[in-house]
C-alpha cells in the first residue's frame, strides 16, 4: 500500500463513522486529496495570505495561532490527528488569512482544495451533509470556546485543557498552552506548581 493510500485510509475510517462510503467516493475523495508532510515548526498556512484550503489532521500536532501588531502570538487551537484545519475566515470570505498554522511535531497533513470540495459536495450530497454538521459542531466548539474565556478562571481554563487536550501539555511549549489559555507563561508556572 502507497504512503497516501496508508494515509487515506484515516479519512476514510472517519468518514465511515459519518455515511456510507462507496467506492466512487472513495475514489472521488481520493484524487482531490494531497498529501503534505508538514516538519516540526514549519509552517502549512501563513496569515496574510490567501486561502484556498481545508486540511485533515492525519498524524502529527497542529497549531492554529494570530500574531498580532506587537509580533505577539495567540494560540487559537491545537489540532491532532482527525481534526480539521482551516482559516475559515480567509476561505470562506475570499479574504487574506487571519491565522497562520504550524506543526509542533512531524505532522502528515490531507490538502484539500475548497472548490474541487464544493464539486464533491455537489456529486455526493451525502457528503455535503457531513460538511455542514462539522461546520455546525466547530461553530457550537467556537461559541464555547469563548464562553470559556469569558466565564472561567486561569485554574478552571487550564482544568478544563488537561481534560479535553491532556497529550498537547507533553508536546506544546508553555507559551503556546499559555495564550491559549489567555495568561502568561509566569501564570501558567503558578498554576501548574499549585
Amino acid at each position: 500500500m502507497s504512503t497516501q493510500s496508508s494515509q487515506m485510509e484515516h479519512i476514510f475510517s472517519w468518514l465511515n463513522e459519518k455515511l456510507q462510503l462507496s467506492a466512487a467516493l472513495k475514489t472521488d475523495i481520493q484524487n482531490i486529496a494531497r498529501l503534505k508532510h508538514v516538519g516540526k515548526g514549519e509552517i502549512l498556512f501563513e496569515q496574510g495570505k490567501n486561502i484556498t484550503d481545508l486540511f485533515y489532521v492525519v498524524s502529527g500536532c497542529m497549531r492554529a495561532f494570530q500574531t498580532d501588531e506587537m509580533g505577539k502570538e495567540h494560540t487559537m487551537s491545537f489540532n491532532t490527528q482527525n481534526y480539521w484545519l482551516c482559516d475559515y475566515k480567509g476561505l470562506y470570505q475570499n479574504s487574506k488569512g487571519s491565522i497562520s498554522s504550524d506543526a509542533l511535531e512531524d505532522s502528515q497533513i490531507l490538502a484539500f482544495n475548497m472548490l474541487d470540495l464544493e464539486r464533491l459536495y455537489a456529486k455526493h450530497p451525502d457528503l455535503a451533509a457531513v460538511g455542514r454538521r462539522f461546520l455546525q459542531r466547530h461553530i457550537a466548539t467556537l461559541h464555547d470556546r469563548i464562553l470559556e474565556q469569558l466565564r472561567l478562571t486561569a485554574r478552571e481554563r487550564y482544568e478544563l485543557f488537561l481534560k479535553k487536550h491532556a497529550p498537547i501539555e507533553q508536546i506544546a511549549a508553555n507559551r503556546y498552552i499559555a495564550s491559549y489559555l489567555g495568561i502568561t507563561q509566569q501564570s501558567l508556572s503558578r498554576l501548574r506548581s499549585i
